[in-house]
């Protein structure tokens, strides 16, 4: 084919001053794109803009903050006239295990990260409605799809930027605006903090560079909504794959016993599975009129309980968080109800006490876990169980969303299960048990129109989630996240009446009970989706993808050539990478990939 033009193009590329910002940059401008060059450090970014201006291409430096997209943008229109490519690159490290992991240190990332690259896209997007045409790109990695000891703080925001990007897909495809999330692993100043020497070596950002040329181009592959993990030569696309799961009878006999009795067809993949695209697809419906006409569900033995020990829920004062309350107070435990709303969280106090149970109100913020958390150890002695609920929406076209409304919900969402987590934490370790129970969403995992902050915040959930499962694993911490569908008073907001009776939180509850509890030893980093007495589990599915040589330049063109074979799930090289380790070993094994094309059989 001939070779990609971006002549009349203007770039956008934020930290650029080095590493893999900087192979942008280079590509770009070589190929004939205006590009603006982002980095806070001025000096750099200007020698990567003489770089581009002495081999005759056209550049610019901006230093604004990445959370002032305004300005960036603005150079870009100032300088070019308009902005037609976003890649939202930028990032920083603030390494620490969660235990010593500080608020500042959580927020530092989410602000670099996540909202640097929602000022950015903010700001570009109405000139890329306007124009029919835009390509974003955003920034993920292997410890966002996977989890990473020490990185709670990045792994959560790398996720949320997949969820970011499959709202952003969904939203832009009428106008002509794709949006892509990239896994890419390359040397930079960020990962020299992290990786042997030679490791980086073999990782140069000129194996990732060309990728993102060849599915950002107007005549490139339809990448957009998808996910890819891209360094050292080798490209695949990462999905999500779904077990059948198993449908149980939602009357009184559906029971955290019950789940633990088929808790081994839900998380079967074994047999049929689904990849939901582009979103969570479930006939629901189907499955509720299926559960019903079952016969009582069976029950594990010894029955599920939770004599002793005490749960907090937050967000309790209704609907899901309720059921939840009065299942394990039902079943022995202390429940602490925690509910911004005072009137309905001692509603849900008074009714477990009535029934004969134990309950207190800790009326605050769900970010202040360290408040909740006190009243617990106050009034039962202990902490054995966090269930991460509360949530809000602020539901509203990306076109239209205000900064308030994005803060607002990944505050209440994402800031309120990290505090609550980091709250419950020090005593877990202390007495070596403990389950965490957090809250996505299908539109956390898949995308909605008019969701970016709530599908951002719940994607960054399961981030987090998943490096809580990495840490607390030797001390007997498990924890997990759910995506559950019920009819709420959040659900009322967008569900006809037949859809909330139908879809009760009682038949959400049972599910969580098993996975917090101690009949639970093993699944721990796990996602569930729950509707109406269905449950299934959901994890990532990679292609085979493709190695190229390593020994010579990589090109968009050889990206575009080799498309059919990146994006291939059904040709029998497909893996379920569940560890950032597992994921890169695939990268390493093209490091000595010389010869030519390379299409590796699964072993």
């Amino acid at each position: 084919m001939s070779e990609l033009s971006f002549k009349g193009h203007t770039v956008v590329i934020t930290g650029a001053g080095g590493g893999l910002g900087k192979a942008y940059s280079l590509l770009f401008a070589s190929r004939g794109a205006n590009v603006v060059v982002n980095d806070f450090n001025g000096a750099a970014a200007q020698k990567v803009v003489d770089e581009i201006v002495r081999a005759g291409g056209k550049a610019v430096v901006n230093t604004s903050s990445v959370t002032d997209g305004a300005a960036v943008i603005k150079t870009a229109v100032d300088n070019f006239g308009t902005v037609t490519i976003l890649l939202n690159n930028a990032g920083i490290l603030r390494d620490k295990g969660f235990k010593n992991m500080t608020d500042k240190e959580w927020d530092q990332i989410n602000e670099v990260h996540l909202k640097g690259a929602f000022s950015c896209t903010k700001a570009a997007w109405p000139i890329f409605r306007k124009q029919k045409f835009g390509r974003v790109i955003n920034t993920a990695s292997a410890a966002g799809l996977y989890g990473n000891f020490g990185q709670a703080n990045y792994s959560a925001a790398k996720a949320a930027l997949i969820g970011f990007s499959k709202t952003l897909a969904r939203e832009g495809a009428k106008y002509g605006i794709k949006s892509t999330a990239i896994a890419p692993l390359a040397a930079s100043a960020m990962t020299e903090t992290v990786m042997p020497p030679e490791m980086l070596a073999n990782f140069k950002p000129e194996f990732v560079a060309p990728f993102v040329a060849a599915i950002c181009h107007p005549d490139g592959p339809d990448a957009s909504g998808k996910i890819f993990e891209v360094g050292a030569g080798y490209i695949a696309e990462i999905r999500w794959e779904r077990s059948n799961g198993a449908v149980m009878k939602t009357d009184a006999s559906f029971t955290p016993s019950a789940v633990k009795a088929k808790w081994s067809e839900i998380t079967d993949f074994s047999s049929k599975v689904d990849h939901p695209n582009p979103g969570p697809d479930v006939d629901a419906v189907s499955k509720l009129k299926i559960a019903a006409k079952l016969p009582p569900n069976a029950q594990a033995s010894p029955e599920v309980r939770f004599d002793g020990q005490t749960a907090i829920v937050t967000g309790s004062g209704g609907g899901l968080g309720r059921a939840y309350a009065h299942l394990y107070a039902r079943l022995g435990a202390n429940v602490v109800i925690n509910d911004v709303n005072e009137k309905a969280a001692n509603a849900v106090v008074d009714e477990i006490v009535q029934a004969g149970g134990k309950a207190a109100a800790a009326v605050c913020s769900a970010e202040e876990g360290e408040k909740i958390v006190q009243v617990a150890l106050e009034k039962f002695g202990g902490v054995h169980i966090l269930v991460a609920n509360a949530g809000i929406l602020r539901d509203k076209s990306f076109t239209a969303m205000t900064e308030q409304e994005w803060d607002l919900v990944v505050a209440i969402h994402l800031r309120a299960t990290y505090k609550c987590a980091k709250a419950v934490w020090p005593i877990f370790l202390k007495q070596k048990y403990g389950r965490i129970l957090t809250t996505t969403s299908v539109v956390g995992i898949y995308g909605n129109f008019g969701q970016a902050n709530y599908s951002t915040a719940k994607a960054g959930i399961i981030g987090l989630t998943r490096v809580l499962a990495i840490e607390g694993k030797k001390y007997n911490i498990l924890a997990n996240t759910i995506a559950p569908t019920a009819g709420t008073a959040m659900t009322a907001t967008v569900w006809p009446q037949e859809m909330l009776d139908a879809f009760k939180p009682d038949f959400v509850a049972p599910v969580v009970g098993y996975l917090t509890s101690a009949a639970n030893e093993e699944s721990t980093g796990g996602i569930f989706e729950i509707s109406g007495g269905w449950a299934a589990q959901t994890r990532w599915q990679r292609a085979g993808g493709h190695g190229f040589p390593t020994n010579r330049p990589l090109t968009p063109e050889d990206v575009i050539a080799k498309w059919g074979v990146i994006t291939n799930f059904d040709d029998g090289r497909d893996t379920h990478p569940s560890t950032t380790s597992e994921a890169v070993q695939q990268l390493v094994e093209n490091f000595g990939n010389t010869g030519s094309d390379s299409v590796k059989a699964k072993l």
